[in-house]
């Protein structure tokens, strides 16, 4: 009997530590639960220069205003300069005016670390406003609706410099 009475000691236990974390990173970082919409690769020539994820909380994606989770995975060791350029360039693509893109890539400027290999940067959209977090530490907050659309924009925009990434983002290989 206090064999068995132990056993069930130790099955609460482990159950309700196992149930404590899985709500407490769950409370701290939902979109890290949210199964993935879809994921693509990008390479440039023979390198690959990352991969990325788009997750939803329903694994769906639906459009404009969702809750998104953009994760990037690093392939390549990347100068925060260059990853705000290429940001830039892809915002001038997109038709954004250059005034808004010197704005927005002057926060970046503040936020954005340089990455380097197995790096891992996300990007959160909920509600109003985007967080970029570096791993699962969060680093930065945009409050500006249309600068956390347009970074999504990048990779979601039907006028995308990449289509076929689009495609498998959005879960339509």
């Amino acid at each position: 009997m206090k064999q068995i009475y132990s056993n069930f000691i130790r099955t609460v236990i482990a159950v309700g530590s196992l149930c404590f974390y899985s709500f407490s990173v769950n409370a701290s970082t939902p979109w890290q639960a949210w199964p993935a919409v879809g994921d693509a690769r990008l390479t440039w020539g023979p390198w690959v220069i990352y991969d990325s994820e788009l997750r939803s909380p329903d694994g769906v994606y639906q459009g404009e205003g969702d809750h998104l989770a953009l994760v990037i995975r690093y392939h390549r060791n990347i100068d925060s300069e260059d990853l705000i350029e290429a940001t830039d360039d892809q915002w001038r693509h997109l038709g954004i005016s250059s005034s808004k893109r010197s704005r927005w890539t002057n926060q970046l400027e503040q936020i954005w670390p340089d990455v380097k290999k197995g790096d891992r940067l996300i990007f959160v959209m909920e509600g109003n406003q985007g967080a970029f977090f570096q791993g699962n530490r969060r680093i930065g907050v945009l409050q500006d609706f249309e600068m956390s659309q347009s970074f999504l924009y990048i990779w979601l925009s039907p006028n995308t410099a990449y289509p076929e990434i689009r495609q498998q983002l959005i879960g339509k290989r």
